[in-house]
């Protein structure tokens, strides 16, 4: 079927539419926290609760962690946050030492609001062990408590967190994140919580518009006139296979050859609308790309791959955690200028009605798991395909910018 401007309307349908003492602090964090349960006939239990918390965690010297509670105690997000801490599952809390609290910026350190976004976003939703995360290259995807505003993803599922270990007898994890990997130590317990020391505070997923103005403003700049990065940064539930520096360059002289509209569909072919495929279940689902085009995968002994018609690339790097989203590295262009619009709108709708409807993932991971195989795996932990460390690269940003709809020779147009 002939791809055309106006069929790109049905690629990214409804989604891009929618557009001075450690003890006074934690008395303080403990006394907003026990007015809140007040309210709610539970005051006792619940200050009880938040006082032996912060009292471990002081005791840990983890000063600056208790004075991020105080801090947000008072707000309606910060009590919120801290109420989930006491129900449902245990928890894993990844606690930045007191320097790595000190290096935050102040207009970060007194926006509450980002605090608890940022806090939300070291808890993990159940207990998490050494000996449960997955060794490097493969990774566990666990989620956090991150949800909603800006972090909204089909199914209103959680922000997650990418973890792995170096070895089989390691004595602690790594937190893969965008720019690097953060080292946690541990665990200590508070209560219900695993509390694993970390040197650094971690960042929370970034914005394609945020990383792509950071690493690639020129395109940045190119994605704002043209429209884009509105709708782009509106949309909820994006896989993006990101051709890396050498694989762009290598296929210059062949999209030479092709007109703007057959470049249009080749982009769309490096993307997956609507739902966001971590490489825990790239091999145990079909999926179709936003050009209405089949995605095949593949894994043996020296990697996975991804296939679109004719055309095969190794994913390189897995699992980079973007805000509405998730970007996997190949090292070749998906060069398929085939495309069925009607596909892609079906894929997107079951897509999305799918995610509604499933339940988040929150099994506590305390054994070692087995490994991934070529036939994939679905769940907590999985293959990660990945080198390390992570690292967000020009050609990264650029390339998932670019698949998304970067201008070229005339525009991808959107709604």
């Amino acid at each position: 079927m002939k791809y055309s401007l106006i069929s790109a309307l049905l690629l990214l349908p409804a989604a891009l539419a929618q557009s001075s003492s450690a003890e006074s602090a934690a008395a303080s964090a403990s006394a907003s926290a026990s007015a809140s349960a007040s309210a709610s006939g539970n005051s006792s239990d619940s200050g009880a609760y938040l006082t032996a918390v912060l009292g471990a965690l002081t005791a840990a010297n983890l000063t600056g962690l208790v004075g991020v509670a105080s801090a947000i105690a008072n707000t309606t997000e910060g009590m919120a946050l801290l109420s989930q801490l006491a129900t449902g599952n245990n928890k894993t809390v990844f606690a930045p030492s007191n320097e790595a609290f000190a290096a935050v910026p102040s207009e970060v350190s007194s926006n509450t609001t980002l605090l608890t976004e940022i806090l939300a976003y070291h808890i993990l939703n159940n207990t998490y062990s050494v000996n449960g995360t997955m060794v490097a290259p493969n990774h566990t995807i666990a989620r956090t408590l991150l949800k909603g505003g800006g972090y909204t993803l089909p199914g209103n599922r959680s922000a997650p967190l990418v973890l792995s270990r170096n070895s089989s007898d390691a004595m602690s994890f790594d937190i893969n994140e965008a720019t690097m990997n953060v080292t946690a130590m541990g665990p200590a317990l508070a209560a219900n919580l695993a509390v694993y020391i970390i040197d650094e505070v971690l960042s929370l997923p970034p914005n394609i518009s945020a990383a792509a103005g950071e690493l690639f403003p020129s395109l940045a700049g190119v994605i704002q006139s043209s429209g884009l990065l509105d709708p782009l940064e509106a949309a909820e539930g994006l896989t993006i296979f990101a051709p890396n520096d050498a694989a762009i360059s290598g296929i210059m002289s062949a999209l030479g050859t092709l007109n703007a509209t057959q470049i249009q569909t080749v982009l769309a072919n490096h993307v997956i609308n609507g739902s966001v495929v971590y490489s825990t279940e790239l091999m145990s689902s079909n999926y179709t790309s936003a050009a209405g085009e089949p995605f095949t995968f593949m894994s043996n002994s020296s990697g996975a791959y991804v296939m679109s018609a004719n055309s095969t690339a190794k994913i390189v790097q897995s699992d980079i955690i973007v805000q509405n989203g998730v970007v996997h590295v190949i090292d070749g262009v998906l060069v398929n200028t085939n495309s069925n619009p009607e596909a892609a709108a079906s894929a997107y709708s079951s897509g999305t009605a799918a995610a509604a409807t499933q339940t988040e993932p929150t099994a506590p991971v305390t054994n070692t798991s087995p490994a991934a195989t070529a036939s994939g795996s679905s769940g907590t932990t999985g293959a990660g395909y990945r080198l390390s460390p992570f690292g967000f690269t020009g050609s990264m940003i650029g390339g998932a910018v670019a698949v998304l709809g970067a201008v070229v020779g005339g525009g991808w147009v959107l709604m």
